[in-house]
């Protein structure tokens, strides 16, 4: 084995690590565990943990060439795995193995692995291909599965590095703050790493499974692939390292592979500072031991004008500890920063050079308020009148910090005033008028709860949204508490569903919820209250008790909200976020039915489309700013000019790592819990590239504000669509999420204001253009934040379902969720079903009518326009019904609400929209059989579409609608 030594270069305001990483001897240090299989058998060669393999195969039966001597070629339902104690530190490591594809390649759509660890609680990693959707090879490692501290990571690239026929050094690391991928010596993929990872004492980790996940389309039970040289190492491996192992397996190794200086350059824009890594690779006998004498590279910091910010001597004096200086750079200039490193031994150097790109930043100061600065419509200007503030659906009541009095459309949604109490409810004064603008009032005011003084301020905005900050201050030598919590008393004849953010399975009886929740609703679908925080900072919940509890009390659904639920002293301040909001929380717009959604223009009857996928607008996907203007011009005029337009599409919560921006902001940036998306290339040079997670709190949120004002500054669409738009939990200090709150505790926080003043300020640059925003987030609603979207797109979540059931909107989707997820009067934002049939599995449902059928009639059965992501014939026919119709103006009547045509069978389903002179009728079938029923109205029936047999009759008429179909009539009332 090698030595490898740290050699420190301190130097004013600059921070050398000097790393040697030795190619003489191949192999870097630190190797826990390896299997060659070169002497015919599974067991591993060296192990700091157990050698056997589970395996149990003499390979000499069953040669397969390697890539060094034998391989390993595994038979279906064989498995070749080995015990993690002692041979892979779930917490800090490297995994390294070469894989040759004999009969597929990474394009075959299908699952397959090179490592999986299993048999440890609440942890997976995986080094995979994952074959679906954004199809990529993946380092991926999940801890906490559907659990609060949930945390996934990944790093991934494109499924080419997977050639049938060729061999492929694939290397995964984990840990010291990144997740990372190397294919043939390159790192390829990039996910960065929040807190530390979990290490494990059990669990096993498995080398090429053959189908380790077994499915009818998603795994191939005849796959054959040879494995070799495995290899597990206690630390990630670096750059340089990886290489190296490359190098020392690859037959023939490389030989321009010599010794050199790598540097590696981090800035940290807001401290205005940059930190350098150099390190030594590569060395050969010679340098190595000149570098164990102790020699220190020369190097030299420059900014953009070539002003040196700072320089280190050269002088040797024996190896130093690790130490880090930043490099000061006073204001930041856009252009390159030039790092230069040499090192001297007498007339022998090494020499390398490094910049780091500041990229221009228009976008900057960064936006910390996210509060209302504006009217905008379709609300209306608040009028504050003593403790009461009306909004435009209703009147606040606010006779201390938290609301007295809610109501939306004329009823109230709350049954009592909200309390915060002890044993006792806080007792507050008069609240005094701190702001009042149309946009927003403000109070501010005192109270007392248990023998505490209160502190508050709340602020209402022109939606509704209230949000009340309250601060709890002991007195001198501090105070216990046995409980405190937060109640909020909804009337049963609101609470019909309970949403957390998706709508939970539940019909009024006593419920508990045994961990955090950010966000709650009771309503139903004409109106309905949420309420929010932010994290559970200053909670203190006792042993087996609840979070969050509905009890059924009177005429009241209450909430409680368990802050404390302990004996707890209390000695410090304690702080307190609540936000509620009543809904709907925008006037519903009359363009709900008009707006025609498909994934493309080529679907008849079509005004509206996303565009901008991967390369279509930009080189990098999302990015808005468009590769070829001139070219996105003309493709805009074109579609407009026939009635079309397009929306943007671009992400909220993920960028491309690829983009100078990230690149130089991405520790701000980074949402350590987001999003991960591969299997990407640049349009410009094909380099490989993924979406990764950006938190809504970091300066990303003015990076993006700023690209959408000039994509609509230069007219390139008719508005923005948001992909990965829900709410994440993060905490990245850097940008101020995460906390620490009074008891010593630390947690996530979900940015839940921050979110909602990203996606206000994206309504206001597309409104203020005439233009619009519409965004997708599953059916993870957020009142706050999804009040600013002119149209949401929920439904993805479902992909798997419909891919097991084609017919599952019909056969399993709940009423409730179609009521209070899918319903637009429930939330007052225009809601598409994006239907999911074809998505994955069997692309051939979306070719047959059945499935469509079924789907479109549901949809209708529920007054929900879909995006038209459907067998084309059907969705063209639909739509050639409604534009006929005129479907402007029109009004929605539910199955369960409309008495205008009556049914003689219960089996039927029937709403309609009407208009003053003609109704368009939907009669839907929701089950496995074939049902007839008779209609009766004041009026005549004309069938439409799928009235088959159905001839033109006045007040009665006679349909069948087979099973899970629907079918239109058109009435013409009588005069």
């Amino acid at each position: 084995m090698c030595d490898r030594r740290l050699f420190v270069l301190i130097g004013l305001g600059a921070a050398i690590l000097l790393t040697a990483v030795h190619a003489g001897a191949g192999i870097p240090d630190g190797l826990l565990f390896h299997a060659s299989f070169n002497n015919q058998v599974t067991d591993a060669d060296t192990a700091k943990g157990d050698k056997s393999c589970t395996l149990d195969a003499n390979l000499d039966f069953r040669p397969a060439e390697g890539i060094i001597g034998a391989g390993l070629l595994q038979e279906p339902g064989e498995r070749c795995s080995y015990s993690v104690p002692g041979n892979l530190d779930t917490n800090s490591g490297s995994f390294s193995v070469w894989v040759k594809p004999l009969s597929w390649s990474g394009d075959s759509r299908k699952f397959r692995h090179a490592l999986t660890v299993t048999g440890v609680d609440d942890y997976v990693m995986l080094l995979y291909l994952y074959p679906i959707g954004d199809e990529a090879v993946f380092n991926y490692i999940r801890v906490n599965g559907k659990k609060p501290n949930e945390a996934t990571w990944r790093a991934g690239t494109p499924v080419d590095i997977l050639e049938r026929g060729e061999w492929t050094h694939l290397v995964s690391t984990w840990g010291q703050g990144a997740v990372r991928l190397y294919a043939n010596g390159k790192r390829v993929g990039e996910g960065l790493v929040a807190a530390p990872l979990p290490k494990a004492d059990t669990g096993t980790f498995t080398v090429c499974p053959i189908e380790f996940w077994r499915h009818a389309q998603w795994s191939d039970p005849e796959e054959k692939t040879i494995c070799d040289e495995i290899r597990v190492f206690d630390h990630p491996l670096s750059d340089d390292e990886a290489l190296a192992l490359y190098a020392a397996e690859l037959p023939g190794g490389l030989p321009d592979l010599k010794p050199r200086l790598t540097i590696a350059v981090v800035p940290d824009f807001f401290a205005k500072r940059i930190a350098v890594t150099v390190t030594a690779a590569h060395l050969d006998q010679r340098w190595q031991e000149r570098v164990s004498e102790g020699i220190r590279p020369e190097i030299v910091v420059s900014d953009p004008t070539g002003r040196v910010l700072n320089t280190t001597g050269a002088e040797a004096d024996g190896a130093a500890p690790v130490t880090e200086i930043a490099v000061e750079v006073g204001e930041w200039q856009d252009g390159d920063y030039t790092v230069r490193a040499t090192l001297r031994s007498g007339r022998d150097m090494l020499q390398a050079v490094e910049t780091l790109t500041k990229p221009p930043t228009p976008w900057l100061p960064r936006e910390m308020d996210w509060r209302a600065t504006r009217e905008v419509e379709p609300w209306e200007a608040l009028r504050c009148d003593g403790t009461t503030v009306h909004y435009w659906n209703g009147d606040i009541e606010l006779p201390g910090a938290l609301p007295g009095r809610i109501t939306s459309r004329g009823q109230a949604v709350l049954a009592a005033p909200v309390r915060l109490k002890t044993e006792k409810p806080a007792t507050w004064g008069r609240p005094t008028v701190l702001e009042n603008e149309p946009h927003r009032v403000t109070y501010g005011g005192r109270g007392r709860l248990g023998g505490c003084s209160l502190t508050y301020r709340t602020l209402v905005e022109y939606d509704g949204l209230v949000r009340t900050d309250v601060t709890l201050l002991p007195p001198l030598g501090g105070a216990n508490i046995a409980t405190l919590t937060l109640e909020i008393p909804v009337p049963k004849q609101v609470a019909t569903w309970y949403r957390n953010p998706t709508c939970t399975e539940w019909s009024g009886e006593p419920l508990e919820e045994d961990r955090f929740l950010p966000y709650g609703w009771l309503g139903n679908e004409e109106r309905g209250l949420s309420w929010f925080m932010e994290s559970e900072a200053n909670w203190r919940v006792g042993e087996g008790k609840p979070y969050i509890s509905l009890t059924s009390e009177g005429d009241s659904i209450v909430v409680r909200l368990h802050l404390i639920s302990k004996p707890t002293r209390i000695d410090q301040n304690l702080h307190y976020t609540f936000g509620f909001e009543p809904t709907p929380v925008r006037p519903l717009g009359t363009d709900l039915y008009t707006t025609r959604w498909a994934g493309g223009p080529y679907m008849k009857g079509v005004n509206t489309f996303v565009y901008g996928w991967r390369t279509q607008i930009c080189d990098l996907n999302g990015r808005l700013l468009a590769s070829d203007p001139a070219h996105q011009r003309a493709f805009v005029d074109r579609w407009r000019a026939k009635g079309m337009e397009t929306r943007s599409y671009t992400c909220l919560q993920c960028t491309s790592n690829a983009s100078p921006e990230y690149v130089f902001f991405k520790d701000e940036w980074n949402q350590p819990y987001g999003a991960t998306f591969s299997g990407y290339k640049r349009g410009d040079d094909g380099t490989p590239y993924s979406m990764v997670g950006v938190c809504p709190q970091s300066s990303f949120s003015d990076f993006l504000v700023w690209c959408v004002r000039e994509h609509i500054r230069n007219d390139w669409s008719g508005g923005i669509y948001t992909d990965i738009d829900g709410a994440k939990p993060c905490d990245n200090r850097r940008h101020g999420c995460g906390f620490t709150d009074a008891f010593g505790r630390t947690g996530r926080t979900w940015p839940l204001y921050a979110h909602r003043g990203v996606s206000r300020r994206l309504y206001e640059a597309c409104h203020d253009a005439g233009k619009r925003y519409y965004s997708h987030a599953h059916s993870n609603w957020y009142s706050l934040f999804n009040a600013f979207n002119d149209g949401w797109a929920p439904g993805e979540q479902y992909s798997s379902k419909a891919m097991k059931n084609p017919y599952f909107y019909m056969e399993e989707l709940p009423d409730r969720v179609w009521r209070s997820e899918f319903c637009s009067s429930t939330t007052g934002v225009p809601t598409f079903l994006l239907p999911q049939i074809g998505r994955l599995g069997d692309k051939g449902k979306r070719e047959e009518r059945g499935p469509s059928e079924s789907c479109i009639a549901a949809a209708m059965a529920y007054g929900v326009p879909l995006w038209a992501s459907l067998n084309k014939q059907v969705v063209e026919e639909v739509w050639a019904a409604q534009r006929a119709f005129g479907m402007a103006n029109s009004t929605f009547e539910p199955f369960w609400r409309q008495k205008s045509v009556n049914c003689s069978s219960d089996q039927l389903r029937v709403s309609l929209w009407r208009k003053p002179n003609a109704w368009l009728v939907v009669v839907a079938n929701f089950t496995g059989e074939e049902q007839t029923g008779t209609l009766t109205a004041a009026g005549t029936f004309t069938p439409v579409w799928l009235a088959d047999g159905l001839a033109a009759a006045k007040g009665t008429t006679t349909i069948t609608v087979p099973a899970r179909r629907g079918a239109l009539l058109r009435v013409a009332p009588n005069d």
